[in-house]
């Protein structure tokens, strides 16, 4: 693993990524519990984290790719 400067400026632009779709999940999930929860937007939240997850691991293996080089 050749770690450099880019390398690790990546995986920081990852991590941060990944904290974001944390907190806005986390955001949701407030608001949902205080408002009630029904079963279509569990739905929609669980369809909007699993594309997002796929955005970070679509950045995340670029990332890996970068830092194999």
């Amino acid at each position: 693993m050749n770690l450099t400067i880019e390398n690790i400026e990546l995986w920081v632009a990852a991590l941060v990524a990944i904290a974001g779709i944390a907190y806005g999940g986390y955001k949701k999930w407030l608001i949902m519990k205080a408002n009630g929860l029904t079963l279509g937007e569990v739905l929609d939240a669980v369809e909007e984290v699993a594309e997002k997850a796929e955005e970070v691991k679509e950045v995340l293996e670029e990332v890996i790719e970068e830092t194999k080089e």
